[in-house]
């Protein structure tokens, strides 16, 4: 599971911090409008395989392709 929240958004990129477990320290994501990609710019040190970071990024893209950018959204997956 992850928390999400958005940090920053403007005409060229969005970024969303991304909290494993809903607990612990966010890492960041980075999607760019110019590329249609998302990138991982800060992993959360408690992600230590990556994982929570490459479930956020597939979410953001997804928030994109819907035009929904929530301010606060939980990312659940079995």
């Amino acid at each position: 599971m992850n928390e999400l929240k958005l940090k920053e958004m403007n005409e060229e990129r969005i970024i969303y911090l991304y909290q494993p477990e809903g607990d612990g320290e966010y890492g960041e994501i980075l999607y760019k409008f110019a590329d249609d990609e998302t990138s991982v710019i800060k992993q959360s040190k408690d992600d230590e395989y990556g994982r929570y970071a490459h479930k956020a990024e597939l979410k953001v893209k997804e928030y994109v392709k819907e035009n929904y950018l929530p301010l606060k959204g939980t990312q659940a997956w079995y």
